[in-house]
């Protein structure tokens, strides 16, 4: 880009002189004038273009962190649900427990949830002793016991289990 100095230069070199200097140093000031303004505006216009840019930029980051912040919120919703799910099924299970050992009444029916079994007591067995008992012997005696107090077999197992310690347990 020419300066007005180099205009100058350029004038004094083609020899011009008196109204044509002037007038060759008017049209080349004016066209100067007319360039600057026109790379003044382009680059207006530049940083205009990068500024609108970077703003839909922004916008484009704030979306997409708002979407990641919906979806870590929708994650954490899901994982208390599932929690309260899981803790709400405990219960149920702790529930029906209850109501299969005669603890509480089935409000379903109003009837005792307590069968055959509800006149049974605990066993009143010693636990079995791993090394100590025979585990043939002592289970004949649960047997005895379970029959004779009126239980059904579905009650058998956990009464077993309650009485059973060591490798007898494992098994």
């Amino acid at each position: 880009m020419a300066t007005m100095e180099e205009i100058v230069k350029k004038a004094d070199l083609l020899g011009y002189r008196g109204e044509k200097r002037e007038e060759y140093l008017k049209q080349e000031f004016k066209l100067l004038e007319e360039r600057q303004a026109r790379e003044k505006k382009e680059e207006a216009e530049r940083q205009a273009r990068e500024k609108k840019e970077e703003a839909v930029r922004q916008a484009r980051e704030k979306k997409e962190e708002a979407e990641r912040q919906e979806r870590k919120e929708e994650a954490d919703r899901k994982e208390r649900l599932e929690l309260e799910k899981m803790k709400l099924d405990a219960e149920m299970k702790l529930l029906q427990a209850k109501i299969e050992a005669g603890i509480i009444k089935n409000e379903s029916d109003g009837s005792s949830a307590r069968s055959s079994d509800a006149g049974a007591k605990h066993p009143k067995l010693p636990n079995f002793q791993d090394g100590r008992a025979d585990l043939d012997i002592w289970l004949t005696r649960f047997e005895r016991f379970a029959e004779s107090s009126g239980w059904s077999r579905k009650r058998w197992s956990s009464s077993l289990c309650a009485l059973l310690t060591g490798r007898a347990l494992d098994c």
